[in-house]
């Protein structure tokens, strides 16, 4: 569970409730001076109603922060779509500062979803526009239309001990004022500056009932210093905002530009359809696609991070990278550098420099709480950008990895297209997914890893130190490379919680929910060479390079649990070949995976029972032979078939041994000669006129003789003639 720089509502109310019981000790004595009802009647005149007239637009909806409480991620109000469909206006508590002077929280939304906004009173109402923004403290300030009648403006009082919080808000059918003890506690961060902790925000109000200051934030400086009327605070006037917005928006697209990211397509044999993941979780709809544009940034020395999260199955198809400055309409070829490890982000070097670099907040985060920073977002729909650029905020602080401080921000909206600017246009946070270690489950939402708003520095850190950071397992390859995987050598039985009883390894997978029972283990492999035999129950791997040990776990294949259809291959029709599973295992697994994402050549210990104890035995990841993935392959268009080279684990399913000629069938088109003959998928063709065929070369060969062919044809161990029409 992430920690927290900010306490909850609920975490003070519980830890108020656990120390001082029913809180009379935390409120004090009853304080001297007016009753509350005469407080509340001599503030109503200050206290009006504003209401946000909210709107779609471009069909997006708006986001902000609609329960104004920049320390807490619970959110008790509706989504602002709600809003807009129930058909009433977002609403929250104003306090009279001026005649024309009206002090809110800051909301956040973007101008573009705000219609209207309205400001009333109990005597009249008036319309009112964005005046001002205070700089360091979560409010803004409306102007107002006309003044509103009967009202009057707060008279603060500085120096004074708050006794109340009032606020006012629609409860209970209708709208009341709410008079609570202040409250609160005192809390000294090492190393910064100490603060009271206030429980609610509202107007803060002395024991005589006069206005002490406006509480926007849990978090109150100790000095004091947050009382008096917010017009005396620092502000950013609306016409100031805008001009930082325009400037960031020119800056953004020439730092942020787009990067087409194109590949070769994905390899996929016959008969295995692509919904399964690389690494046993759910296809990425990405995955098959052979162009992909997302957003760069431009780094120092001429380097742009891509924000891709790319497997490294994908990133080995990787053929071209163009970036696509705005309003260029040429497009800079960069090649490839690096993976990072940690992060989703690939490193380029165009091939020529460009114009602008951007600069990054190497501060520390905490001085940014709550203030007034910008809002980039930036959506990318193929090669069409559309970006908004807003004030935003953040009260909140995540701990992430190695007690890194991550921004979370209180507006309930998707951070995949937000970037983070302070006003003068460094850049904060950006999105990046953390990248999946080696056997790890991604803890997104439909096993994709989460995106979050990543300090920028993390990034310029990492592309400062490749050494360490980058991942050699997650670089483009060639075509031939392309569906390289490691192994060990071994065919494995996922584990189940009888086979782990009866193996006496309950204690070490949870009870069969991790592990792999070995079934078989081939000759000359890195198993066999260790002594690995039948029967030992491999439990995880350990790396250097990885803070936790890898837990082995295998999916039960139901496809291949049932026996493969032999016997009813001349009654399935042709249009549903493809539809066949191999009859073999895949030689990629969740296990093989793991060992090729740690790159080849990369130290580990493997951990497995056998002999009644726990053993270990030291590896270096291994390149596994030629499998049906990768083996090579010929396809014939005359005769409408696609052979592939016997590979080791097509030779043991089909029982046939190194020296014994063929080639297997992995595809056949419907209506083709070779299917018309009744020629069928993952038979074994071995020899062509009674030619041996050894290789996927051979059958090329021979077939160009054309006419008649006369192929022998084993389907497992039954053999038989097929002649195919030249």
């Amino acid at each position: 569970m992430s920690c927290l720089i900010m306490p909850f509502r609920s975490m003070v109310a519980g830890l108020a409730l656990a120390l001082f019981g029913n809180g009379s000790l935390l409120r004090g004595a009853e304080p001297t001076g007016p009753k509350p009802a005469e407080i509340i009647a001599a503030l109503s005149p200050s206290m009006v109603r504003v209401e946000f007239e909210l709107q779609f637009d471009k069909g997006d909806a708006p986001t902000g922060a609609i329960d104004h409480d920049p320390g807490s991620r619970t959110h008790a109000n509706h989504s602002l779509a709600d809003v807009i469909r129930e058909e009433r206006p977002l609403e929250d508590a104003g306090y009279l500062v001026a005649p024309d002077r009206v002090i809110i929280p800051d909301t956040t939304i973007h101008p573009r979803f705000i219609k209207r906004i309205r400001v009333a009173s109990a005597t009249g109402s008036s319309e009112a526009t964005m005046d001002s923004y205070g700089r360091d403290g979560w409010f803004a300030v409306l102007k107002l239309k006309t003044p509103l009648p009967g009202s009057k403006p707060l008279e603060f009082v500085s120096g004074q001990k708050p006794a109340y919080i009032a606020t006012y808000y629609r409860a209970e059918g209708g709208m009341l004022m709410d008079l609570a003890p202040f409250g609160g506690r005192f809390q000294q961060p090492d190393g910064r500056p100490g603060y009271r902790v206030a429980e609610n925000t509202g107007l803060a109000v002395g024991t005589n009932g006069a206005p002490v200051g406006l509480v926007f934030s849990h978090r109150l400086a100790a000095d004091d210093s947050w009382q008096g009327s917010p017009l005396t605070k620092p502000l950013v006037d609306a016409a100031s905002l805008a001009a930082a917005t325009e400037s960031l928006t020119a800056y953004s697209r020439a730092i942020l530009p787009r990067v087409r990211l194109s590949f070769r397509s994905p390899k996929t044999p016959a008969g295995r359809e692509r919904v399964r993941g690389r690494n046993g979780g759910e296809e990425d709809e990405n995955d098959d696609a052979t162009e992909q544009d997302v957003v760069g940034l431009v780094l120092p020395g001429n380097r742009v991070a891509v924000l891709a999260n790319l497997k490294s199955a994908k990133t080995a198809r990787l053929q071209r990278i163009s970036l696509h400055p705005l309003g260029s309409t040429e497009s800079i070829t960069a090649r490839f550098v690096a993976s990072l490890k940690d992060y989703g982000v690939l490193l380029v070097e165009p091939e020529k420099p460009l114009p602008a670099t951007a600069s990054v907040f190497t501060g520390d985060l905490r001085e940014l709480l709550e203030k007034l920073v910008l809002k980039a977002e930036i959506d990318l729909q193929g090669e069409v950008r559309a970006d908004y650029f807003h004030e935003s905020r953040f009260g909140l602080l995540r701990t992430g990895p190695r007690l890194e401080y991550y921004p979370e921000l209180g507006d309930m909206s998707a951070v995949e297209q937000i970037h983070l600017f302070t006003m003068d246009r460094q850049l904060i946070a950006l999105p990046v997914a953390r990248r999946e270690r080696p056997g790890q489950k991604a803890a997104g939402r439909w096993n994709h890893p989460e995106v979050e708003l990543t300090p920028a520095r993390l990034l310029t850190q990492a592309v400062a130190n490749l050494s360490t950071s980058a991942d050699p397992a997650n670089v483009p390859t060639s075509e031939a490379d392309e569906n390289r995987v490691a192994w060990l050598g071994v065919e494995l039985q996922p584990l189940t919680r009888e086979l782990a009883r009866a193996n006496g390894v309950s204690d070490q997978t949870r009870d069969g929910e991790s592990g792999a029972l070995v079934t078989f283990v081939h000759p000359e492999s890195p198993a066999a060479e260790a002594g690995l035999v039948a029967g030992v129950v491999l439990l995880r791997l350990r790396s250097a390079g990885e803070p936790a040990p890898i837990e082995i776990h295998l999916d039960e294949d139901f496809m291949r649990a049932q026996p493969f259809p032999w016997d009813r291959m001349d009654e399935i029709r042709e249009q549903f070949f493809d539809r066949l599973w191999t009859p073999w295992a895949p030689a990629e697994n969740a296990f093989t995976r793991s060992l090729t994402d740690l790159g080849f050549g990369t130290r580990f210990t493997l951990e497995y029972f056998a002999d009644g104890k726990l053993q270990t035995h030291d590896f270096a990841v291994a390149a596994s032979p030629q499998h049906f993935d990768s083996a090579a392959r010929f396809k014939s268009e005359s005769l409408g078939l696609t052979v592939r080279d016997l590979t080791f684990e097509v030779r043991r399913y089909m029982q046939r041994k190194a020296d014994e000629p063929g080639v297997v069938i992995s595809k056949l088109e419907p209506g083709s000669k070779a299917s018309v003959a009744g020629l069928k998928p993952y038979e074994v063709v071995t020899h062509v006129n009674d030619k041996p065929v050894a290789s996927v070369k051979d059958f090329e060969r021979l077939i160009k003789v054309g006419g008649e062919l006369k192929l022998s044809i084993k389907r497992m161990a039954k053999g038989r003639i097929v002649t195919v029409k030249g």
